[in-house]
């Protein structure tokens, strides 16, 4: 999110927050975390700009081709993704740790790239949770109509989908470290994610309460 020096001296002040205020639950073998910190910038090739923005993905993510389908993934020095958001659209997603992160996306693309593409600051607009732990498929089979295994979602593959009624962008993250599957989804609204919190624990507690019943049986 773009920051800014107040335009005059006040003893008030304003306390950036993230949409649930930084929500973290942690289950029997499943956990649910709201990612803050994250500049998500929205790019779009204009007319005739498809050819620079096929290059500009090819040198930043190593060769990487931009996907209807599939996230691409860069790590350390500058380290970013590029998930597909809409037709012939994609959200460049990196930490927030620069004052306007549509100058840092640019940096990433290269200034060359800057009058073949559409961008802008998705920063606030998005709530994001990750959802991982080696229960959360099926968790998500009760609340995504979407198949979620390991077969039809390899790492990287991006989906728009709905989830109890709330439109959800979900993304396949690479696996925690103790190997175990991850899944960040992308919420339009805040509402919808504070609403998404709330059917996340209903759907947590009926799998585990089933899973005790038959436990115990």
């Amino acid at each position: 999110m773009a920051k800014s020096d107040p335009a005059v001296n006040s003893s008030f002040s304003l306390t950036a927050q993230s949409p649930l205020g930084g929500h973290h639950v942690i289950t029997d073998g499943v956990s649910l975390i709201e990612i803050t910190d994250l500049s998500i910038v929205s790019v779009a090739p204009l007319m005739g700009g498809e050819t620079s923005f096929k290059s500009a993905i090819a040198k930043l993510f190593n060769a990487g081709t931009p996907s209807a389908t599939m996230a691409l993934e860069r790590t350390g020095k500058g380290r970013c993704f590029i998930m597909p958001s809409a037709h012939n659209q994609w959200f460049l997603v990196f930490d927030d740790d620069q004052s306007d992160p549509l100058d840092a996306a640019i940096g990433l693309l290269g200034k060359n790239t800057k009058p073949h593409l559409a961008m802008t600051d998705q920063s606030d607009s998005w709530a994001v949770l990750a959802l991982s732990g080696i229960e959360a498929r099926q968790i998500l089979e009760r609340i995504c109509p979407i198949d979620c295994s390991a077969a039809a979602m390899p790492i990287g593959t991006t989906a728009r989908t709905m989830m109890e009624h709330l439109g959800v962008i979900i993304t396949r993250r690479p696996d925690t470290d103790d190997g175990a599957p991850c899944f960040w989804l992308f919420f339009g609204a805040v509402i919808s994610c504070q609403l998404f919190a709330r059917d996340y624990h209903n759907a947590a507690i009926s799998y585990l309460d089933q899973k005790q019943y038959f436990f115990c049986q």
